[in-house]
């Protein structure tokens, strides 16, 4: 017949070579994030700035397109030359916020997003 033995484990007291591990992870951890500080501070403020460079530009960019895509219409219509038109409409679709604003913003998202997981460490 066999015996089996119930024992109770202390919950709070951690074995010796885990809790070492833990403390070295943690260590290693904090000298990463001092580490890692300057350039997660440069990477906040190029966001920041590249935010606002971006809702700036969008703004102006969006009036630009508008004047550029009534240009390119009366270049079609009134000039007939449906060439340089199109060669306009291009020009105001890529200013417009559907073509390179929305790159640039694409672009400040990853960066944001490395950002954070350099914070995360």
């Amino acid at each position: 017949m066999q015996r089996f033995e119930i024992r109770i484990m202390d919950r709070k007291k951690k074995p010796c070579y885990a809790y070492l591990k833990e403390k070295e992870v943690g260590i290693m951890r904090i000298l990463l994030k001092i580490l890692l500080f300057p350039i997660t501070l440069i990477l906040s403020v190029i966001v920041f700035v590249c935010q606002f460079l971006c809702l700036f530009s969008s703004m102006l960019l969006s009036v630009f397109a508008l004047l550029l895509f009534v240009l390119a219409l009366a270049i079609m219509v009134l000039l007939g030359e449906v060439e340089e038109g199109l060669k306009a409409l291009l020009a105001a679709y890529l200013i417009s916020p559907y073509g390179i604003p929305i790159l640039a913003t694409w672009l400040i998202g990853t960066v944001d997003g490395i950002n954070e997981r350099l914070k995360a460490i």
